[in-house]
């Protein structure tokens, strides 16, 4: 009779393990068949790993996937994804569709007062910079390095007080704007900013108008991270980094309003959010 009774808890505990993990948004889930490996953040902003036979074609959202020589590939999860998403592995000889489901995430609304005029209401000269600046910035994200240097893995960049949540709506100086689609990390002014992961820098801009100086770091297969408002830059284009290596300094350029790092990132133009990448990164 014992022994039936702790079969019985034994099992209500294994119960409850599955229970609170399928409920939880399936951080570090992994999915499995015999083409597909999936594992990460299952959650809007999150980010997928996944890993196939290097011969097979992956098609997420309509679009191709790169999968390299040892069948790497990333997905990244958008603000607003879609909660039920088809991933299709395309083998020589037969076609897989693997549904996944995306958790719903719930975003705040930020108010930041006290900012330029022009920096919320940039002027038509003004605005032709932004342009300009805008389209050396998407071309820096879009650009790609087939590399897995990111399997390193992921620290803080910084370390201080976070200000500002990935996805939060903003009201700047009492207007509504795009959300925020980086993590904002208040620190004093002349903190050392650490490289979070192996990368190859790949812009830098001393003055960008909203950015102020600002850094872009390629991961490899589409990743990129970017780290704007800073006060002082130790690196340049095209340095081969190394995780803690020393990239800059906090500081307060472009538009903001005090101290503090501003840090994305990005599978090429797609923002997600990099406390889920800290949070749930995969053991590469």
């Amino acid at each position: 009779m014992m022994e039936l009774l702790k079969q019985l808890q034994k099992n209500s505990f294994f119960l409850f393990f599955l229970i609170f993990f399928f409920a939880s948004d399936n951080s570090l889930a992994k999915i499995f068949s015999n083409n597909l490996e999936l594992n990460g953040s299952f959650t809007q902003g999150g980010l997928l790993f996944g890993k196939t036979n290097s011969k097979n074609k992956v098609i997420f959202k309509d679009k191709n996937i790169f999968v390299n020589d040892n069948g790497d590939f990333i997905l990244a999860i958008g603000r607003d994804n879609e909660l039920e998403n088809s991933i299709i592995i395309q083998g020589i000889e037969k076609k897989e569709i693997h549904k996944i489901k995306i958790s719903k995430r719930k975003y705040k609304i930020q108010r930041i007062d006290g900012l330029p005029k022009n920096k919320v209401t940039p002027n038509e000269q003004e605005m032709k910079r932004i342009k300009k600046e805008s389209k050396k910035i998407k071309n820096s994200k879009n650009m790609f390095l087939n590399e897995t240097l990111y399997k390193s893995g992921f620290i803080w960049p910084v370390k201080g007080i976070i200000t500002g949540k990935y996805g939060n709506q903003r009201i700047l100086n009492g207007k509504p704007r795009r959300p925020h689609y980086g993590l904002d990390i208040a620190a004093k002014s002349g903190t050392k900013i650490v490289s979070p992961s192996d990368a190859k820098v790949t812009l830098i801009m001393e003055d960008s108008f909203f950015n102020g100086k600002m850094i872009i770091l390629n991961h490899g297969l589409g990743m990129n991270s970017i780290y704007s408002h800073l006060k002082k830059i130790n690196v340049k284009e095209g340095d081969k980094i190394k995780k803690g290596d020393l990239i800059a300094e906090v500081g307060s350029t472009g538009r903001s309003t005090g101290p503090h790092l501003d840090w994305r990132i990005n599978i090429y133009s797609v923002a997600i959010d990099p406390e889920l990448l800290l949070l749930n990164q995969p053991d590469f």
